[in-house]
């Protein structure tokens, strides 16, 4: 079977798009920047071979089926999907600025409070389209999810529907695709979790924009998932006594271990960040863009 190696080289034609340069890597596959018939996309590929090919292909179209279905300013678009052997594709909007992981990696420390309170309403006011129009969870909000474009100033979330296939894969071979940082108390337990699922892993970017950090570190994969399941995050306030009470304690509410703690819904999230953007002491200082 070929593989995305294979196909994936630069000037490489997959599906009638043609492969300019590697943009990332996961876990499950890698993303490219590719031409096709709508210009620079991003070109998600995806290993979907192996025993489980045919339940991963079929996880695949029917995640990507309802993902296609949103249409939101804050969502990246889908162009196009498919499959190529064992090896599914999605042609998405292409965003130049790069995702938030890459942002966070740069030296200078925490970005201003302003900035770092727009990018993460602007993904709660995303969740909420998602959440309360088409009742879909997204299950993997994390920076490498939250594509950027400073020309634009858009903050874009990705990746709607694709978690459940390393959800999938997980379950069968009990590796996980990707880092569980982001990843909520009961997601990481048993794989379920509503819509304060992901406003618990929206809480822990906020955490990291605002304090440098994720809210849990470790040496070891095995340690983290217990710092997650049973640590309570660190005080913000104690990290950054400079942030307002009420931002501290928002954070606070949404790494709660306990779902019913939380904001219930990710617009009532999204409403209490712009009343904090509202704030003389935060709308006063400079933002900035990437």
């Amino acid at each position: 079977m070929r593989t995305i190696g294979d196909l994936a080289m630069p000037g490489q034609t997959l599906a009638g798009y043609r492969i300019e340069r590697p943009l990332g890597r996961g876990g499950m596959g890698a993303v490219h920047l590719a031409h096709g018939p709508q210009g620079p996309v991003a070109l998600k590929l995806l290993d979907l071979g192996g025993p489980d090919g045919p339940e991963l292909q079929r996880t695949f179209a029917r995640e990507l089926a309802l993902g296609r279905e949103l249409c939101h300013p804050g969502i990246v678009r889908v162009f196009d999907a498919g499959q190529v052997g064992g090896l599914a594709f999605v042609a998405m909007e292409y965003m130049a600025s790069g995702d938030l992981a890459q942002w966070c990696a740069r030296p200078g420390g925490p970005p201003p409070v302003p900035w770092a309170l727009e990018v993460t309403r602007r993904v709660a006011s995303a969740l909420a389209h998602a959440h309360d129009r088409f009742g879909i969870v997204h299950r993997d909000v994390k920076p490498a999810n939250i594509l950027l474009e400073a020309g634009r100033r858009a903050v874009k979330l990705a990746d709607f529907g694709l978690a459940r296939l390393a959800d999938q894969q997980r379950s069968r071979t009990g590796v996980f695709a990707g880092t569980p940082t982001y990843m909520s108390p009961e997601q990481m337990a048993d794989g379920t979790g509503d819509a304060r699922s992901d406003l618990y892993s929206l809480g822990a970017v906020l955490f990291e924009l605002l304090a440098g950090r994720p809210p849990h570190e470790a040496g070891n994969l095995g340690a983290l998932l217990r710092e997650v399941c049973c640590t309570p995050a660190p005080d913000l306030g104690a990290l950054r006594p400079d942030l307002p009470a009420a931002l501290t304690a928002l954070v606070a509410r949404l790494l709660d271990k306990q779902p019913r703690n939380r904001p219930s819904r990710a617009q009532t999230l999204a409403d209490e960040l712009a009343s904090l953007e509202a704030q003389p002491e935060i709308c006063a200082a400079a933002s900035c863009w990437p």
